[in-house]
């Protein structure tokens, strides 16, 4: 048994080294939703990442995001794929489930996929300035699924 629990503790250390040496940071900034619309909003938006395993200049890593306006608010979760170019420039594709208002724009379901590219310039000890591009859908889980698309600006801040 204590030697089961020993096996147990080293391969969970073992599993969790990766997520303990990762990059965390946190993106903040302006965004603008429903961009090809004309009922466009301002929004906040708040994420925080943890890219926790590596190959080379592609990063693997997980998060969540806040969206927040007096029309729409959104909270979900994401996967994150990082490439790096070089020392400056950096491109990611996130990816998740979360929950989307409702509130003046009829997406057909409170459960939106927000799928997203960003490029981001780096000017060193971690801050960057990100500009990422948006889309919203319900993927099929509703009949009504309009989709909509939102642009950020964000300031990328390491923790």
């Amino acid at each position: 048994m204590k030697r089961t629990k020993m096996l147990l503790i080293t391969v969970l250390f073992i599993v969790s080294c990766p997520v303990l040496a990762g990059e965390t940071f946190v993106l903040v900034g302006p965004a603008v939703g429903n961009v090809q619309n004309k009922n466009r909003h301002l929004y906040g938006s708040l994420e925080l990442r943890h890219l926790f395993h590596s190959w080379g200049k592609l990063s693997l890593g997980a998060g969540g995001a806040l969206e927040v306006s007096s029309r729409e608010n959104y909270a979900g979760l994401n996967l994150t794929l990082q490439y790096t170019f070089s020392s400056r420039w950096s491109a990611s594709l996130t990816s998740g489930p979360g929950r989307y208002s409702d509130h003046v724009l009829n997406l057909g379901s409170h459960l939106e996929f927000r799928s997203g590219l960003e490029v981001f310039y780096d000017f060193g000890k971690g801050y960057r300035l990100g500009l990422g591009y948006f889309h919203y859908s319900n993927g099929g889980v509703a009949r009504h699924n309009p989709g909509t698309e939102s642009v950020r600006l964000a300031l990328v801040i390491p923790l």
